[in-house]
């Protein structure tokens, strides 16, 4: 069986040529002046491949090359091979060597090398890969001598030549050829004899080395063979005696003899490392105190070459001792820096002066000092001291940037610990109205925590005083008596014994802040048309209502008021007469209830009155309500006078009482609507409570919560995707918009489930879907050129938001998904602001370090604060389709629009509006500078694939 494995593998060789590779080692193996391999090895090779009939290929590469080559497949047989035991777990030989060989040291003519102990602290040439780069960190241990690698051997011998090495370990053959053309010669230093073969890889060309082991057996034993004939020819370059087997096992003789040299010269280290034991104590005793020193000190030749460095040069490049003494700066800090630091060497070397300079390393700034060493009259070494000055630069530049802050823009003053003015810049004295050269030796300003609030300043020392610092809004005077808000800080400065020794402050004006604040808040909770509170403020009325009757038992009453046919006034007359009436009414509806009541419109025609502590309990509460709901009904039945006519109007109106808890808001309004429609279908102008009967409502949900459930069970749902646009109409990215495919009732919209998944909680697992879907489909996205730069737009509920690990959760999702963080945009609500307001920012920052963006979803439906508007590192404000679908109609929507546009704008957000259905509408919203859309003008929600075929 093996001969018959032995003669298929020959067959094949006959086929497919011998890929045999040749590096530049003669006279072993090397390519020739023609360009055709040559060499001991090659020409033996070709013996074997004639009488084996193998066609031969040779391959040119250099020594790291070939052996890569080999290993890859890309050629199949590499000569002049050493054998070793770790070579021997890599690579398949044969069993009997082609060659013997020895390693050898050579140096310039004139050396000084005669042992291994000559070669202490030498740069020693290698061939990288080579058996003597493998050998000789072993053979050199505790000489102190340095490896230089190769990639060839020529290019080690040039080395030295050149005096970049001061030595080169190669193969006896190759030294012995090529030593004297670059003026070099053999040293006494031998070592590793080796054994050199034809190396394949394991399993591939087991045959070909069967056949060499043939070979190589017949030839050996044979004085008159071709391999001896071929050893003469290459060693004497022509006929030469058959060499006798006695001087063979002569050569094996002096290799013994080598190896007993190596024997020796290690006996003689351990003699001299005995003699030198007691100065090596005292070394080490001096080398423990200067590696105690933060300085960096070192000794250098005049060449620059290290001789010594301490312990904090080792720490300072992470290498130890060994790994530098030899090296020069080029190689330890690159070809710059070396430039510089050979320039002072060479002061102190050749000029016999001292050398002292700030050098910039590593980041960090040192002084250095460096003096000659002398020998007899010749500066032989330098000496070098090196301090880290990094702190004291600091302070210098800190000062500096204190004295330009001083100056900036910011109002800022220094004062006595008795508060008074020791110093104030340009800044503090335009907000006082004075100049700051007239401030120091005046006490420091009146100021009031209120607008016409009482002297501040006595509170706010003791609390400096106290806790170091103060901060706060506070109403500063000028010098003409006119009063301004500003914002004040006030920090108390001890020195380093703790005692007080100067105060410094900073003030900036606000007021236009405050002017902002006043008009966000009135946008955040009133409504802009009757100037009632809207949906926010009810909604925290109606909580602390819900609280009174949590602590007393007093109860209040929701009224839900609808106009009537309302819808048929604003077709039939237009909109500013419907705007008209709903003023009116307002203004009745106030008339119509206590100052401690509150009226609030949610929008449309729909109002809200809150009867806050109506009754001691539900039944005075409810007769209360009914006596204003009755009231409310007759005054609103009186005629109203609107745009030049008499207009009548009237009002179906739905009670609840005001009973639960806070996180109950929803079902209480939900109540309250449910009696209003039950009042509307009883023939509207009336009132009606709600009842338990009105409930059917909560079964329908609590059926869509069961299969909610279900469907999140069994991934019945969607994502669609409806297509964002900028100003030049190109498609930049989409919103994603969550669709039921419910098995009965088809495909859903998130209006029929969105509501009852918030209540039930379901959003939380919904909204995790949604997440990771989107993100997923952003990812794909990424991999097409016409997609690349979309940004995906996906909602997040409050609830979902407010979850513990939301952060942690979202991250893990943007990375499994591996899409860009900075192509995903989280839309959040203003209802996030109503609760949980700093851990809503601290959230968004967590998310935004890692490039995920934010935008405010419905803006102006809600409540948004300027002074947490601000705090938010928000992207965009999108304006809510509840202004654009009339904002061409509506003056009030246009008027909010605006008024969106320009606070995002003031705060360098992005804008872009949804709901846009029309060209008018696009055209409006670009000419007030929203200048992204996002629309059924555009496109309607659709799937990935389709937005991919618009984005084409």
């Amino acid at each position: 069986m093996a001969q018959a494995e032995g003669a298929l593998q020959a067959a094949q060789a006959q086929a497919t040529p011998l890929r045999v590779g040749v590096y530049p080692n003669a006279p072993k193996v090397f390519v020739d002046a023609d360009g055709k391999a040559s060499g001991i090895l090659v020409d033996l090779l070709r013996e074997m491949a004639s009488a084996e009939h193998w066609p031969l290929e040779f391959v040119a590469c250099e020594w790291q090359a070939c052996l890569h080559a080999l290993e890859a497949g890309q050629i199949d047989l590499l000569p002049d091979v050493a054998w070793s035991e770790e070579r021997a777990r890599s690579y398949a030989f044969h069993q009997v060597p082609a060659l013997h060989s020895w390693s050898q040291i050579y140096a310039q003519r004139g050396h000084k090398i005669r042992t291994l102990l000559d070669l202490k602290g030498r740069r020693i040439a290698v061939l990288a890969g080579s058996i003597q780069a493998q050998i000789l960190p072993n053979v050199l241990a505790g000489y102190g001598a340095v490896l230089v690698p190769s990639s060839s051997l020529e290019r080690a011998f040039t080395l030295v030549a050149d005096g970049q090495a001061d030595a080169v370990a190669a193969s006896h053959y190759f030294g012995d050829a090529v030593a004297g053309l670059h003026n070099l010669e053999a040293t006494p230093v031998v070592f590793n004899p080796a054994r050199l073969h034809y190396a394949a890889m394991p399993g591939r060309q087991q045959a070909v080395l069967d056949a060499i082991d043939r070979r190589l057996t017949a030839w050996r034993a044979d004085p008159n063979s071709v391999y001896f004939s071929t050893l003469r020819r290459w060693q004497t370059g022509g006929p030469a005696p058959a060499v006798p087997t006695s001087l063979l096992w002569a050569l094996a003789a002096t290799v013994g003899l080598l190896l007993s040299a190596l024997a020796v010269a290690s006996w003689l280290r351990t003699e001299v490392a005995v003699r030198t034991r007691e100065l090596r104590d005292n070394e080490r005793k001096l080398a423990t105190i200067l590696d105690s020193v933060d300085s960096l000190i070192y000794i250098k030749d005049a060449q620059s070459r290290y001789q010594y460095v301490n312990g904090a040069m080792c720490r300072l490049l992470n290498r130890p001792a060994s790994a530098i003494v030899g090296q020069t700066d080029e190689l330890l800090f690159g070809l710059e820096k070396a430039k510089m630091t050979r320039a002072g060497d060479l002061a102190v070397i050749e000029e016999h002066q001292r050398f002292v300079t700030e050098e910039h390393l590593l980041g960090k700034v040192y002084l250095t000092t460096k003096i000659p060493l002398v020998r007899g009259e010749e500066v032989h070494e330098l000496c070098g001291i090196t301090t880290d000055i990094t702190p004291h630069k600091q302070a210098e530049e800190s000062l500096r940037i204190a004295a330009t802050v001083f100056q900036s823009g910011e109002g800022m003053c220094v004062l006595s610990p008795d508060a008074v003015m020791i110093e104030a810049n340009q800044a503090w004295g335009v907000l006082c109205g004075q100049p700051a050269d007239t401030l120091p030796g005046t006490p420091f300003p009146r100021f009031s925590i209120e607008q016409d609030g009482e002297d501040g300043r006595e509170r706010m020392w003791n609390s400096v005083r106290e806790a170091q610092s103060w901060q706060g809004e506070v109403w500063m005077s000028r010098h003409d008596g006119t009063r301004y808000p500003a914002w004040l800080t006030v920090s108390a400065v001890r020195d380093a014994d703790g005692l007080l020794t100067n105060f410094v402050c900073t003030q900036s004006d606000i007021s236009a802040r405050k002017q902002a604040d006043e008009r966000i808040v009135q946008l955040a909770y009133y409504d802009s048309l009757t100037g009632l509170p809207n949906r926010r403020l009810l909604y925290d009325r109606i909580g602390h209502c819900l609280g009174l009757h949590g602590r007393t038992g007093r109860t209040g009453a929701l009224l839900f008021l609808d106009m009537d046919n309302f819808k048929d006034l604003n077709d039939s007359r237009g909109h500013a007469v419907g705007d008209e009436l709903l003023q009116e009414v307002a203004a009745r509806l106030l008339a119509c209830t206590r100052d401690t009541d509150t009226v609030a419109r949610l929008g449309g025609d729909e109002f809200v009155i809150l009867l806050e502590s109506s009754g001691v309990d539900g039944q005075e509460a409810q007769q209360h309500a009914e006596t204003v709901g009755e009231k409310i009904l007759a005054a609103l039945r009186e005629p109203f006078e609107v745009g030049g006519a008499v207009h009548h109007a009237s009002c179906s109106i739905g009670v609840t009482l005001c009973i639960g808890q806070k996180d109950e808001l929803d079902d209480l309004m939900r109540r309250g609507d449910l009696a209003m429609y039950e009042a509307k279908r009883q023939g509207r102008n009336t009132l009606r409570f709600f009842h338990p009967s009105m409930e059917s409502e909560v079964t329908y949900r609590t059926e869509i919560e069961t299969e909610l459930r279900a469907a999140l069970l069994h991934s019945q749902f969607v994502l669609h995707y409806q297509g964002q646009v900028d100003g030049d109409g190109i498609l930049t990215g989409a919103e994603a918009l969550v669709r039921w495919q419910h098995p009965t009732r088809g495909l859903v919209g998130p209006a029929g489930f969105i509501g009852i998944a918030e209540a039930s909680g379901l959003i939380v697992p919904l909204g995790r879907w949604v997440l990771r879907t989107a993100c997923d489909q952003l990812a794909l996205w990424a991999q097409s050129p016409a997609t690349a730069h979309f940004t995906l737009a996906v909602n997040v509920s409050v609830r979902q938001f407010l979850q513990a690990d939301f952060v942690e959760e979202t991250l893990a999702i943007v990375q499994a998904s591996g899409a860009n963080p900075a192509r995903l945009k989280l839309e959040l609500t203003e209802t996030l602001m109503i609760e949980g307001v700093e851990e809503t920012i601290g959230k968004m920052r967590a998310l935004r370090e890692h490039g995920i963006c934010f935008s405010l979803d419905d803006f102006g439906t809600g409540y948004s604060s300027l002074s947490y508007l601000k705090r938010l590192p928000l992207d965009q404000l999108k304006i809510d389709q509840s202004f654009v679908r009339d904002v061409l109609i509506d003056p009030n929507d246009a008027s909010i629009a605006r008024s969106v546009v320009a606070l995002g704008k003031s705060l360098g957000l992005k804008i872009i509006a949804e709901g846009v259905e029309t060209e008018a509408q696009r055209t409006f919203l670009a000419g007030i500078g929203c200048d992204h859309w996002q629309g059924f003008l555009f496109s309607r929600p659709v799937d990935a694939r389709t937005l991919e075929e618009l984005a084409a």
